[in-house]
């Protein structure tokens, strides 16, 4: 059961592709780095997303959340789905979408949650940060609770923390209204220089390989990084004052997501996919970057319930034109 991060491996640079035949891309090189620039034009996304249906409980009836982040799903290479399901439990949802298994109780102990906001994976550990509780809540490979970690130093600071070969990952912003002005990669062990620093970004990383990403709220670019290594520049010339990027996803067949809105309207999100050459491939209208990706191809949107309040989590086929 090895647990796979919502953000997979991507490869935006890992090959050089013709150059494409749609006359509003340039490419370019600058010191070693990618500039792929699409045009500002939207066009609908060439593809055709199709819903199987949603995550249910174990008699196939959808199951309502009160609201889904990336940050609160995990799926594993078994097809199996982990969300965070209010402050009690994590759910566990089988290859078939419906519920199989409930981790976690209210409490203090080992196994019990205060405030779970966000999970992460240390091997065949599943791992839920609990600022509430002050600790890191663990459940081993047979899923049975484990000892917590305090949170604590650093590491209680992180707004992301993944867990990789190379050791534990914190990505580290300001809190409130200065949440953007800097934020820190840092890897390793907490007293080594940081990964990466950004001014005025947002940094994403991918809690299964080296890749990187940032993005600068002033412009429609997203840089790829490779550990500290810049690697290639996505962009699109598009207004400012017309787009707001507001979260960002790494497929891991080496597509890229984008999901923005209009500063001040009320227009629906518009999601923005990128091929794994950076080349823009088309626009999705009202849907948010998906929140877990299954082994099988299958991706996880959320919407709203169609029947009430709340979201569900829908399972989705892609098929590519």
């Amino acid at each position: 059961m090895r647990i796979a991060a919502v953000i997979a491996a991507a490869s935006l640079v890992g090959c050089r592709a013709t150059e494409p035949s749609d006359p509003t891309v340039v490419r370019a090189d600058s010191a070693g780095v990618r500039l792929i620039t699409s045009g500002p034009a939207d066009r609908a996304l060439p593809w055709t997303l199709t819903e199987i249906g949603p995550l249910t409980d174990a008699d196939g009836n959808p199951w309502v959340f009160d609201a889904v982040t990336p940050e609160r799903v995990l799926t594993d290479r078994g097809g199996r789905t982990y969300v965070i399901g209010g402050d009690t439990a994590v759910l566990r949802f089988g290859r078939d979408g419906r519920l199989d298994r409930v981790l976690g109780t209210a409490g203090r102990g080992p196994g019990a949650f205060v405030r779970p906001v966000r999970m992460a994976s240390q091997g065949d550990t599943v791992v839920i940060t609990d600022p509430g509780k002050g600790a890191l809540v663990r459940f081993g490979p047979t899923l049975d609770p484990i000892e917590d970690r305090p949170l604590a130093g650093e590491l209680a600071r992180a707004d992301w923390h993944g867990y990789r070969t190379g050791g534990l990952w914190l990505i580290q912003g300001q809190g409130g209204e200065e949440r953007l002005r800097r934020t820190v990669l840092r890897a390793d062990t907490l007293a080594s220089p940081p990964l990466l620093e950004a001014d005025d970004a947002t940094i994403l990383a991918d809690a299964d390989g080296p890749r990187l990403v940032a993005h600068r709220p002033s412009r429609y670019e997203i840089r790829l990084y490779e550990g500290p290594r810049l690697l290639a520049m996505v962009r699109r010339p598009l207004d400012p004052a017309q787009v707001a990027v507001q979260r960002i996803a790494l497929h891991k067949d080496g597509t890229l997501w984008v999901e923005r809105t209009v500063p001040g309207s009320s227009d629906p999100a518009r999601l923005d996919v990128f091929g794994p050459d950076g080349v823009y491939v088309g626009t999705a209208l009202a849907r948010g970057v998906p929140v877990g990706y299954l082994p099988n191809g299958e991706v996880l949107f959320v919407r709203a319930h169609v029947e009430g309040p709340g979201v569900v989590i829908v399972r989705t086929t892609i098929v590519r034109r």
